[in-house]
């Protein structure tokens, strides 16, 4: 925190005495001065910033509206917006103020009009939010024009510190501080290069969208934090942008006539996630076989898969730290080619077991299991027609699902293909939901599955007729929240629908206990936490940047920790591989591996991914010393395991996120808010990690505060924090990971290192 308190003593004496109306609904206080500036302060005693939202200290109007035509391209799960402005009102003023009962607390009102015409409501009202420690309180607002037929669009302009950061809004990959910026906020893909050039420029030449841009995101989450310890989170589910370019406000500008959020009152950063979390939910601790070993990411089949598992038990010596094989392509491989795709390795979306690539798949799974290695697979919200695969096959879901009406349908009726000729699943559709969960039920944990990839959910049509007759936009936001629980009621069902239709008892398959099935997933919402099981971060390319690269993963992880994605990981690697255009080549290279697996050591789920390409990306087992390298990671990972523990705990009590930005551990330290520290951070308060994320760098830059002293874990080093930059060797095989002097944590985590022999 670093505003002045003097200055904060007069901003509130002056608004208590100077305002000539004062309404109360709890604990706020709402002040209105219709003459002076701020016209609007909202007030909560007792901070160390009581104001926590106001509108501008400039003439610029509170509420505005626009006549907007709006256009949308969709590619697939690509999307981009142009917008034209009809006209505009700006001219404000409030007519009516006052405070009327309503339930719980009162309600705080101000009517107005917008040009002479339009009338607009406004409307506060606390409410109360019970939490897992103590009940907390939020100040909730609703903003409605009426008689507006007229206009689409609405503007809510409100008042910021010109120092004021902007944390949070889901996973934003290149940038954390988002202040000067305008961040449009919608569930997309993200793209492939998202401004690295001229790979964007060349992929949006062919398929409009489809390289990305820095702010397009798998997770639509309107909520920030900043360093003023304010915070709000926008409900409405449309088209939004938060305009904050200004250097004195905010503008929310949203393609609906009603806008409703919550502004949300703490003390420091910690107690602003508390807070917010408290309402939309937190997230469970994963299964202690997560932080066992090695998740491997394996495909080929079932000779290919044990050739592998044998070729690790030779090499590493032994099975014990693989936890788990992902094998993404048990329901068969494709290659994907064409105008709109990028020449990959891909799957059949058909969610049943191709048995020709995996014969006696249940015998594999249990001859794993003997080994003490879990299976997991591979879903995504998408069929495509598995007529053409050439293999023999039970069910058709394709075909299945179009003829009961199960499928996401265009406005005129027809079936909407438009991702790589597949379709997505109409989950506002209950009985398409039920068979979805049943399909997960029956191939998946009645098989002895105990987890996958819960893939998609961003590419709902806008223009969609859906089953329920749900506005299609406001369901394409709700879409991966919706899925989340899907697969969350088909575990918790699971033992329920097996025994009603057979007899498990006299089944030799062992179904995974429920507790330890873990799903992880990209796409999210506001209300995603609260359904999902672990997250990651998405299809990184195989390159180093900030665009789209390893340092993306440092950064998005920071950013939606912010916002209750507590828990996450990505893959090791990258994904995305290209080497099938004029002059470009992104593949995977030994060096970015390495690197990539050291990152990974410090993440919720040790996993490797094979990529697109995965005969021309590196692998862990394409030399022995990557092998190796990847195994003594999977070491380091393992050794803060018992911390680990702690913090998803506390993850789930607390919402706060397992790896954090230092200035949420330092929230009073001016310097964090200040310096640009997106590539290091805090597991906790008792490690601070500093991954290598530039190529040939052997050593990093870590930002140490004021009055702290660290413990080098490799070295034993100790270095006085000074509120500047330090730079620390970082060979291969030591990342950089330093703990404060005396912490019992640090001192554990460097015990189990020597006791594994990495020390």
């Amino acid at each position: 925190m670093f505003v002045y308190p003097v200055l904060i003593v007069v901003t509130l004496c002056s608004a208590v005495f100077g305002a000539p109306y004062s309404y109360k609904s709890g604990p706020f206080t709402v002040l209105y001065d219709p003459v002076n500036l701020p016209t609007l302060q909202v007030v909560q005693a007792g901070r160390l910033v009581p104001v926590v939202w106001r509108t501008s200290n400039s003439s610029k109007a509170l509420v505005s509206a626009f006549a907007v035509e709006e256009d949308v391209e969709q590619n697939g799960g690509s999307f981009v917006f142009s917008s034209k402005t009809l006209e505009q009102c700006t001219d404000m003023k409030i007519t009516e103020n006052g405070t009327r009962p309503a339930q719980s607390y009162p309600e705080i009102y101000f009517i107005g009009e917008l040009c002479g015409s339009t009338q607009f409501q406004l409307l506060f009202q606390a409410v109360s939010v019970p939490d897992k420690v103590e009940t907390v309180t939020h100040l909730t607002f609703n903003l409605i024009l009426t008689n507006a037929s007229k206009y689409n669009q609405l503007h809510f302009t409100y008042g910021c510190e010109e120092d004021e950061q902007f944390y949070g809004f889901g996973a934003q990959y290149s940038k954390f501080n988002v202040k000067g910026q305008r961040l449009p906020l919608f569930l997309s893909e993200q793209g492939v290069g998202r401004g690295l050039q001229p790979l964007t420029w060349l992929l949006d030449l062919f398929s409009p969208g489809a390289g990305g841009t820095w702010y397009t995101t798998y997770t639509r989450v309107p909520h920030y934090i900043t360093s003023y310890q304010r915070s709000l989170l926008l409900e409405s589910l449309e088209y939004a942008v938060f305009d904050m370019t200004a250097s004195d406000s905010v503008t929310i500008e949203l393609n609906s006539n009603v806008m409703t959020g919550r502004i949300i009152p703490g003390s420091s950063p910690l107690e602003l996630i508390t807070s917010y979390t408290a309402y939309i939910g937190r997230m469970q601790p994963l299964p202690e076989w997560v932080s066992k070993g090695a998740v491997l990411g394996l495909q080929g089949g079932t000779d290919a898969v044990l050739q592998t598992i044998n070729q690790v038990e030779q090499v590493w010596g032994n099975l014990s730290d693989v936890t788990a094989v992902w094998l993404q392509d048990w329901t068969g491989q494709r290659n994907f080619s064409g105008t709109k795709d990028l020449p990959r390795t891909g799957l059949w979306w058909n969610w049943e077991v191709d048995s020709t690539h995996y014969p006696k798949w249940t015998d594999l799974i249990a001859n794993l299991l003997g080994k003490g290695i879990k299976t997991l697979t591979y879903i995504n919200c998408m069929l495509s027609d598995i007529s053409q695969r050439g293999t023999p096959y039970h069910h058709n879901y394709f075909k299945e699902g179009a003829e009961k009406g199960y499928l996401v349908k265009n406005a005129d009726g027809s079936i909407w293909t438009g991702y790589s000729n597949s379709t997505m699943v109409d989950l506002s559709n209950t009985e398409a939901y039920n068979w979805m969960v049943d399909i997960i039920v029956q191939n998946m944990l009645a098989t002895g599955v105990c987890g996958w990839m819960c893939d998609f959910g961003e590419s709902v049509p806008l223009t969609a007729s859906l089953t329920s007759k749900e506005d299609a936009h406001k369901f394409h936001s709700r879409y991966p929240s919706v899925w989340a629980q899907l697969n969350a009621d088909a575990i918790g069902n699971a033992t329920r629908i097996l025994r009603s239709r057979v007899d498990t008892s006299s089944s030799q398959v062992s179904m995974c206990d429920p507790d330890d099935v873990v799903y992880f997933m990209r796409s999210g919402n506001v209300h995603s936490p609260d359904a999902t099981r672990l997250f990651w971060l998405g299809d990184q390319m195989v390159t180093w940047d900030a665009y789209d690269g390893l340092a993306t993963v440092i950064i998005g992880m920071l950013s939606e920790g912010i916002s209750g994605y507590s828990l996450t990981h990505s893959d090791i690697g990258g994904y995305t591989a290209i080497h099938k255009y004029i002059v470009i080549k992104y593949v995977r290279t030994k060096e970015l591996f390495l690197r990539w697996c050291e990152l990974a050591a410090f993440t919720m789920m040790y996993r490797s991914h094979l990529g697109t390409l995965p005969d021309e990306d590196w692998q862990f087992n394409s030399d022995k010393e990557t092998m190796l390298h990847f195994f003594n990671m999977t070491v380091v990972f393992q050794s803060w395991g018992f911390y680990r523990s702690a913090l998803m705990e506390e993850a789930h009590k607390l919402g706060w996120p397992v790896a954090r930005h230092m200035m949420l551990v330092f929230p009073n330290n001016s310097k964090v808010h200040t310096e640009d520290l997106r590539f290091q951070f805090m597991l906790g308060t008792q490690l601070l990690v500093a991954p290598v994320y530039i190529e040939g760098d052997s050593s990093v830059e870590v930002f140490l505060p004021v009055n702290t002293t660290w413990v080098h874990t490799w070295t034993g080093t100790h270095y006085k924090g000074a509120d500047a930059k330090v730079e620390i060797a970082a060979p291969m095989g030591q990342p950089c990971v330093l703990y404060p002097a005396g912490s019992l944590v640090g001192e554990q985590f460097v015990r189990n290192l020597r006791e594994r022999k990495l020390l």
